[in-house]
């Protein structure tokens, strides 16, 4: 409460004399003690919160921060807008606030429901418009894909806001095209796949009821025909669902506003209450009950707040209300205006004209991207979304030094065509990532690789989940050497000898780590023998390397078998007793397979470590079950490594402080 201490007052007092009048009493809100102002505030709830921020500057800067602090937000002061499952009406919070123009970091996860992400995209496009300047955008749809698999199945369809998959397009993307366009060089968009799967089999259910209908017509519409403008500065304000009805806001208004008087209902538009009453579970009649008290309860503080202004006007300059403060810092409805509002102004946030915003161009936005992350499908699936992304390649292409894509359901005819030509002239960091166990992998090698040929400035390389040809044979010659300035790459060790079959090709190499897949199905296992090829193509050198390293993503016992049969050959036989030169070995478990804490399977990569003569230096990354706060599982590593790996003389175990394991001393 320190902060609204009697020091930092909230308000500017009114010099204004009183004349006994309802409205003069009424209109010194801002004028109550400060503890009495909070006890009124405490009893109000989000909502209404935000709508009495929104009125004036004195309130917003009073109940904003009081609404970040109740929830854990961090203030958009600071610069950032960070938030997972994040409460209602927090986004709604951030754009009313007179410092979301601050905001130039965005990490957002969006929450379940078609209902409320739609009004999250809408609150976050508004407030990607009102920033200076976006730095880093990174939003996640991976609670939309879950309620798309798992809470959609059980819900009817008319429980839902009606969009369409085309809507849904369009929304989204100019959220996008909003941010990226706002400088921002750091991205990442994840998830929607399920979900953008989910509507459009509600499309195509859809198209099956218009066909069954007497007179149905059986011509199904084309999405993804036109092509839109995204990055030439063509601005789209206009929202897809502006004028569409969202029943899950009348609901919330029928349980918190008591009954008024309905007669009002005369003034709101006819066409806009009708709707199609067998889509919502809502009733035409209390739809337009609603409607009716939202608009009395608007029109109410309306009247108030311009008799109010009116008196306020006759004794001090009208810079105190938020209007007049600065008018582009507001989206939402100005109190002190005289404008007659309508229900339609509801329907967005980010605009109240009820007529259509035609697109405006301006000048071609700078890119000023550098780092871009893609870990969905969606991106691909339909012509609309494929047509954006291969847009922002092209536009970013001067800037863009790190590309990560996790698209690995996206078919390898789109793959072909859209790699095909794409060229990346400041590329640096390249990988094709997924998740920990793979399905179909449908990226040919043949596609990655003509795309490395034609990008020479790569230098850092991952590849996982991509096709696995039976030999060498079966990948296409480069013709001549690549990747020149390729310093260190992680991928299949088929891939890692394709790139070590020439001497001439990547001649700056220094770190390579070698990859093991997780497949789903039972009938496939990883063949570990190609692991053992790829070293002995990798041992002519392994002096001119800094980091050898091996990334295990597969806990089953064939990974014990293939550690065992290298100790059981020892020193004399094994392969790994020729790295005489290397010094730092790198270990990584996946955040999935067992080694620290299993201690058969830890003395048994203790062994195989000590295979290495001259190895200094050992990295186990990404293991599972050591906490970087926790210091319990050292010792067994420690004591392991001084029995069968007596010259490491030093280890790291994640991101934890590295170990000296001659010094380190039990406590």
């Amino acid at each position: 409460m320190k902060l609204f201490a009697k020091g930092n007052p909230v308000h500017r007092p009114s010099t204004e004399p009183t004349n006994g009048t309802c409205s003069d009493l009424v209109g010194s809100l801002t004028d109550l003690p400060h503890e009495l102002l909070l006890q009124i505030l405490d009893e109000l709830d989000d909502a209404a919160l935000c709508e009495l921020g929104s009125t004036c500057k004195d309130f917003n800067n009073l109940i904003f921060p009081l609404f970040f602090h109740k929830h854990q937000i961090t203030n958009p002061s600071q610069g950032w807008l960070s938030c997972y499952r994040a409460p209602e009406h927090t986004l709604r919070a951030i754009r009313c606030s007179l410092l979301a123009k601050n905001i130039g970091n965005i990490h957002y996860y969006f929450n379940k429901g078609i209902d409320r992400l739609v009004e999250e995209v809408e609150e976050m496009h508004a407030i990607v418009k009102r920033a200076d300047e976006v730095t880093d955008f990174k939003v996640y749809l991976v609670e939309l894909d879950d309620w798309a698999m798992r809470d959609a199945r059980e819900l009817d369809e008319t429980q839902v806001l009606r969009l369409t998959s085309e809507e849904w397009t369009k929304l989204y993307l100019g959220l996008l095209t909003a941010s990226l366009t706002k400088g921002c060089k750091n991205v990442l968009l994840s998830g929607g796949a399920q979900f953008w799967e989910y509507l459009q089999t509600r499309d195509r259910r859809q198209i099956m009821r218009l066909e069954s209908l007497p007179g149905g017509s059986s011509k199904k519409r084309v999405l993804g025909r036109e092509t839109a403008r995204y990055f030439d500065g063509t601005v789209h304000n206009k929202s897809p669902l502006g004028r569409q009805f969202k029943p899950h806001l009348a609901a919330q208004s029928i349980a918190k506003l008591s009954p008024e008087n309905t007669a009002v209902a005369e003034f709101t538009d006819p066409k806009f209450l009708e709707g199609d009453s067998a889509s919502n579970s809502l009733t035409l009649q209390t739809v337009k009950d609603t409607k009716a008290r939202i608009l009395h309860r608007l029109m109410k503080w309306t009247a108030f707040f311009s008799r109010k202004n009116r008196n306020i006007n006759q004794v001090e300059a009208p810079g105190s209300s938020t209007t007049a403060h600065c008018t582009k810092d507001f989206d939402t409805v100005s109190p002190v205006s005289n404008r007659i509002f309508r229900l339609s102004d509801l329907s967005e946030p980010s605009t109240h004209s009820t007529a259509p915003t035609p697109a405006r161009t301006m000048g071609r936005p700078t890119p000023m991207m550098e780092s871009l992350i893609l870990r969905s499908d969606m991106f691909f699936a339909s012509p609309s979304f494929l047509d954006w992304t291969n847009q922002l390649l092209s536009w970013c292409a001067p800037t863009l030094t790190h590309l990560e894509l996790q698209c690995l359901e996206t078919p390898s005819g789109t793959w072909s065509e859209n790699f095909s030509e794409a060229t990346l002239p400041s590329l640096i960091r390249f990988e094709i990532t997924c998740n920990l166990v793979i399905g179909a992998a449908n990226i040919q090698g043949s596609d990655i690789l003509g795309f490395l040929g034609r990008h020479p400035s790569i230098q850092k390389l991952y590849l996982h989940g991509v096709q696995i040809p039976a030999g060498l044979g079966d990948l296409p010659k480069a013709g001549k050497p690549i990747l020149p300035n390729l310093v260190e790459v992680t991928a299949h060790p088929m891939y890692i000898r394709w790139l070590l079959n020439d001497e001439e090709q990547c001649p700056k190499l220094e770190e390579v780590v070698l990859l093991t897949e997780y497949y789903t199905s039972l009938n496939r296992s990883f063949a570990y023998e190609v692991l053992d090829k790829a070293l002995e193509d990798l041992l002519p050198r392994s002096h001119k390397m800094d980091v050898i390293g091996f990334k295990f993503t597969n806990d089953h016992h064939d990974l014990d078998s293939w550690l065992q049969s290298h100790v059981d050959a020892g020193p004399n036989t094994s392969i790994l007793s020729s790295f005489i030169n290397t010094k730092h070995l790198s270990i990584n478990a996946a955040h999935y397979v067992k080694i620290i804490n299993n201690g058969y399977r830890l003395e048994l990569v203790a062994q195989f470590v000590g295979l290495f003569p001259n190895l200094d230096y050992l990295q186990l990354k990404d293991q599972p079950g050591a906490p970087y706060n926790e210091t319990g599982h050292i010792l067994p590593v420690v004591e392991a490594l001084r029995l069968h790996s007596p010259q490491v003389k030093k280890v790291t175990i994640n991101i934890q402080t590295p170990i000296h394991v001659a010094e380190f001393e039990r406590k």
